[in-house]
């Protein structure tokens, strides 16, 4: 993704960004850090404001006054309905605030959208989208930091790798996790159990996988047919946890706090070899993987690495019963969190108090469960996991089962102004390499000095 500086007078005329990416819309802005208002009362009666009426006496505070609040949100499908549901009972429930809710389209356009109004002052109130720290913490926004120590949001319930996903260059909170999801692998169950794979005991790591993989190929494959036994729908965001399984990290920040990226080593190596292997062995197809989901469905595809939001889009939708197993990895268990979160872009103090009942209400343990359950997305508290229905859904439901077992090695990739560019740059380099347009090495030390070079011009 271009940066800002390049794209900010486009941005206000065309309103558009490249497909797939973030805005660098944050840091902009100079600002001083946004605190966060007074703790209040629990009683929904008292808030402090800015100003008092001029009746009022000096350490009054004013009653709180009804709010209409903005309200946009990036998710559509089943979790865009269950999210307007649950954001209508608590607009039905609560006298003091009103909810206005646009569906924003998707992450990029959401991106977009969001990027132009904060250049125009005429953002959301409140928004649920990807990259939502580059919205606040990248404008020095951390009000969300000083609201989740409030004693009733119990912050500590919270998964912690999906608080660092809720920070901005690893500094405070300035988001709260919801929607958040990690890459199952999915596969095609009748399919194998037709072919005479035992999945009893799946493949743990990738050269297993691999090696499974090739058997299917010969039981299925062949000249003419269109088959590949794998496949995935976000390749950055698999090649990324892969980077981590590998010892490597991507990212690293130096003793100024400047970020600098790493994915070129020897370790990195290793990934994008075996990537590259991955393809010439016929397992994956070339540069295929925006069609990797109807390949899948359509049963030209055994295994396919999608968001655990599929379970919910899926379920009941495929002529073949679903299975899932959990992700293979090289030397250890690790797997990027991704998703959305919710961002309050408001510094009304009136309508953050606002804000943030609503934000609350959205993310109690009982209220998150169910939004977990009808989506596929993640349980954000610890305390869910004993929920009722969860538990019942864990030992029902497999896919569910692999999804939330997963979270026990989960880890967030640091937001940062670039992270956009970032993935757009290892999605070329991907697609070239399996294009056999370069080799592994001279094109990893490409998309990290092209990333290295937009951050030094930040």
């Amino acid at each position: 993704m271009k940066h800002m500086k390049k794209v900010i007078a486009f941005l206000l005329v065309a309103l558009l960004l490249l497909p797939g990416c973030v805005s660098q819309y944050a840091n902009k802005v100079d600002k001083e850090p946004t605190p966060a208002p007074a703790q209040q009362t629990e009683t929904k009666t008292e808030t402090k404001a800015e100003e008092k009426p001029a009746a009022a006496a000096p350490t009054e505070a004013p009653a709180r006054e009804k709010q209409t609040l903005q309200v946009w949100y990036a998710v559509s499908g089943t979790s865009g309905d269950k999210f307007v549901a649950m954001s209508k009972a608590f607009d039905e429930g609560n006298d003091l605030v009103d909810l206005e809710l646009s569906y924003s389209g998707g992450s990029a356009d959401t991106a977009t959208k969001v990027s132009a109004a904060l250049l125009t002052n005429t953002q959301p109130d409140v928004a649920l989208m990807y990259a939502g720290p580059l919205y606040t913490g990248g404008r020095n926004d951390y009000t969300m930091g000083e609201l989740v120590k409030r004693a009733e949001f119990d912050v500590d319930d919270i998964f912690p790798g999906m608080l660092d996903y809720c920070t901005y260059m690893g500094q405070g909170i300035c988001a709260v996790p919801f929607g958040i999801s990690t890459q199952v692998m999915y596969y095609n169950k009748t399919l194998l159990e037709n072919a005479g794979v035992d999945m009893t005991n799946p493949p743990k790591t990738w050269q297993e996988f691999y090696t499974l993989c090739e058997d299917l190929l010969t039981k299925l494959g062949g000249e003419g047919k269109d088959f590949t036994a794998f496949d995935v729908s976000d390749a950055p965001w698999l090649f990324k946890s892969m980077l981590k399984q590998n010892g490597c990290e991507i990212v690293v920040q130096d003793e100024n706090g400047k970020i600098k990226p790493v994915y070129n080593n020897e370790a990195a190596l290793e990934v994008t070899d075996f990537w590259y292997s991955l393809v010439t062995s016929g397992i994956m197809a070339a540069g295929e993987h925006d069609n990797a989901e109807n390949r899948f469905l359509s049963g030209n595809c055994a295994f396919i690495a999608a968001t655990s939001n599929r379970i919910s889009r899926w379920k009941g939708a495929t002529e073949f019963e679903l299975g899932a197993i959990e992700m293979p990895y090289f030397k250890e268990q690790s797997l990027a969190l991704g998703g959305n979160v919710m961002v309050i872009l408001t510094d009304d103090p009136q309508k953050v108090e606002a804000a943030w009942e609503y934000v609350s209400y959205l993310t109690t343990a009982e209220n998150n469960a169910q939004f977990a359950l009808a989506t596929g997305y993640l349980p954000i508290r610890k305390s869910e996991l004993t929920n009722p229905d969860i538990q019942k859904a864990l030992s029902e439901n497999a896919l569910y089962s692999i999804a939330f077992k997963q979270l026990d090695y989960t880890f967030a990739y640091t937001h940062f102004e670039q992270m956009g560019t970032m993935d757009s740059l290892i999605r070329n380099m991907l697609n070239k390499l399996e294009k056999n347009r370069g080799t592994s090495q001279d094109l990893l030390d490409k998309a990290v000095k092209d990333l290295q070079s937009e951050i030094d011009e930040g």
